[in-house]
């Protein structure tokens, strides 16, 4: 059985790789608003983001409702950096 000092430094790690994940996610995101608003498209695409939540919980359906509640967050915060 693991420990708790053994888990917690595993958690930390994950977290490394998802703020990483992130980042470059919202650089790509940038991308997007820097394009969308070259070519005069919305900041919001809500089918775009229905499509996005309605795949977020396929591995593990358990998990379904928190990844969605985590992918939402993620989203509008990067609804947010588009519009800088």
């Amino acid at each position: 059985m693991a420990d708790l000092n053994q888990l917690r430094h595993e958690i930390d790690t994950i977290n490394q790789q998802l703020e990483q994940l992130l980042i470059q996610r919202f650089n790509l995101v940038t991308e997007v608003g820097n394009l969308k608003q070259t070519t005069q498209l919305p900041v919001c695409d809500p089918q775009r983001e229905a499509e996005i939540l309605a795949q977020v919980g396929q591995a593990d359906p358990s998990l379904k409702e928190p990844l969605q509640q985590v992918f939402k967050t993620i989203m509008a915060q990067s609804r947010a950096l588009e519009r800088q």
